[in-house]
């Protein structure tokens, strides 16, 4: 239950006033940094509602979820080249496919293009539960890829001093916990589930069950067109239409990296290994698109 005199009392706290006590103040600065921390978290997360509430539902909605690092930007490429025309005059891809994360966190609208909208999340499942209408397409990537990649653009964007092993242990069990609820799908909505590794070995395969699944027709000069600026060197040469802008100390130019499969274990320890091992025990994963990732 919201404290509304609580939050009335603090947006009304003058640090200027008579009655100011800026020791007490320092005395429970831990408490500050955690309330901080917990009404950021909220106020992010209700701007998002109210966004998707105004943005609303339709059948043509296409949403790209994944954890992060696991191949949203270039699905929502791919999606974007296969229902458009493939015109690349956008600033950032956010103006063609929004992210309501983003949208919420710096207070912009959501744009509302094209017929097939295309909406990029990494929420968790209990954010999208209640939408029946829309298509859901779910990447999956391996866990021990996309921890170094997480790795990597924190470094870059972040936090360059981060700790490699407290980052792992964190996403290992995040990635899992994530993964397995939208895999479980309480709520039946209508996801297709694509291995990361798959779209980025067979990306000819994958635009021809995509195609079946959105109903979208499209010929072989259009696939030809998804294919080539859908490539690690296209998009590479268009950076800065798919990454953060340039910020003071922030690493730029490497937002779209190498896209690897298989090439971020050897940074694991052995140890580090065998924990994974165990912690994924707790969860189902056989007979789903995780088991190859365990095999």
């Amino acid at each position: 239950m919201i404290n509304k005199d609580l939050l009335k009392s603090i947006s009304e706290f003058d640090e200027k006033g008579e009655n100011f006590d800026s020791q007490e103040l320092v005395d429970n600065l831990d408490v500050m940094e955690k309330a901080h921390a917990k009404i950021h978290g909220l106020l992010i997360t209700t701007r998002m509602r109210k966004l998707m509430r105004d943005f609303g539902q339709r059948e043509s909605d296409i949403y790209v979820v994944s954890y992060p690092r696991s191949g949203t930007t270039l699905m929502q490429m791919v999606l974007y080249q296969m229902t458009t025309d493939g015109n690349m005059g956008f600033d950032h891809i956010y103006e063609v496919s929004p992210w309501s994360r983003f949208s919420a966190f710096f207070k912009r609208p959501m744009p509302s293009v094209g017929e097939r909208r295309i909406i990029k999340t990494h929420d968790p499942y209990s954010m999208h539960e209640g939408n029946k209408t829309s298509k859901f397409i779910f990447l999956i990537r391996d866990c021990l890829d996309v921890i170094p990649s997480i790795y990597q653009q924190t470094q870059d964007y972040i936090d360059p001093s981060v700790n490699f092993e407290e980052l792992s242990n964190r996403n290992m069990t995040n990635w899992l916990d994530y993964n397995s609820t939208w895999i479980e799908n309480g709520n039946g909505l209508d996801i297709l589930y694509l291995n990361y590794e798959d779209v980025v070995g067979n990306k000819r395969e994958v635009i021809s069950v995509l195609s079946k699944y959105l109903n979208v027709n499209i010929d072989e000069p259009s696939i030809e067109r998804v294919l080539e600026r859908t490539s690690i060197k296209f998009m590479k040469d268009h950076e800065s239409k798919f990454g953060e802008q340039p910020d003071h100390w922030k690493v730029y130019n490497n937002f779209i990296r190498t896209g690897q499969v298989g090439k971020g274990r050897s940074q694991f320890t052995d140890e580090q290994l065998k924990e994974y091992r165990e912690l994924s025990k707790k969860y189902r994963i056989e007979g789903t698109h995780l088991e190859r990732y365990f095999a």
